[in-house]
């Protein structure tokens, strides 16, 4: 028990999610399931395997009872916290929804409960404050990627010679310029990584907390105004 308490009880199994495709689900329903559905789009950007990497590390590679797959349980956390949903609420929702299996990696709709809702406690006790900012800047990294291969490209202006555009022409969108503003908006590079910690507790308030000073000066002020009353 003493090697296998470092690094947790469940046995990991190391497999890939970038080829698990939407056409590939299996679902007993008479009807295609919509690529524009909400988690189909989300589950095309999350760095599935580079979240992988940071929750096996909490995981045993030989030892102990095999563990759900990585996707299978951090799809689930996504799906709790996003949807800001119970233990037990989130489970029957998997159930419940092909989309939701999608996202968490199921091959095919399984009408059944993908796990008891108690994993939950057994994975929060496991994955430390570093594990989950270890997430956290897998997803920016994976955002700042994608930002940048949306970057547009600035339009030029004037003629391949150097001239100024031509008034005329077919009137198509390819030969007028794109707005300014709109496109240094977009061009602009990300600089900053990492998290804020915000709090209201921190904004100012006009709160007077006592001092020992300021109690005996009170104290002494309505002795003073009692002794004049007498």
């Amino acid at each position: 028990m003493g090697a296998s308490g470092a690094k947790g009880l469940h046995m990991i199994r190391e497999t890939s999610d970038r080829q698990l495709q939407l056409k590939d689900f299996i679902h007993p329903f008479g009807c295609d399931l919509n690529s524009e559905n909400r988690w189909v789009k989300l589950a095309e950007v999350v760095p599935w395997d580079d979240l992988a990497v940071a929750y096996n590390s909490v995981m045993s590679a030989t030892q102990g009872r095999p563990a759900k797959p990585a996707r299978l349980v951090i799809g689930a956390l996504i799906i709790k916290h996003k949807l800001n949903l119970s233990d037990e609420e989130t489970v029957l929702q998997i159930q419940e929804n092909p989309y939701l299996q999608f996202f968490c990696g199921l091959g095919a709709y399984v009408d059944a409960p993908p796990f008891v809702p108690s994993l939950f406690v057994e994975i929060r006790k496991r994955m430390g404050a570093e594990v989950f900012d270890a997430f956290e800047q897998a997803i920016v990294d994976r955002a700042v990627h994608i930002q940048k291969k949306r970057k547009p490209t600035r339009v030029s202006t004037s003629g391949g010679d150097g001239s100024p555009p031509s008034s005329c022409g077919d009137g198509s969108d390819q030969d007028r310029p794109a707005p300014v503003d709109a496109v240094d908006a977009q061009a602009e590079d990300v600089t900053h990584h990492g998290k804020l910690l915000m709090d209201a507790t921190v904004a100012d308030q006009m709160i007077r907390f006592p001092t020992d000073l300021g109690l005996l000066n009170e104290a002494r002020e309505i002795s003073e105004s009692l002794i004049d009353e007498l």
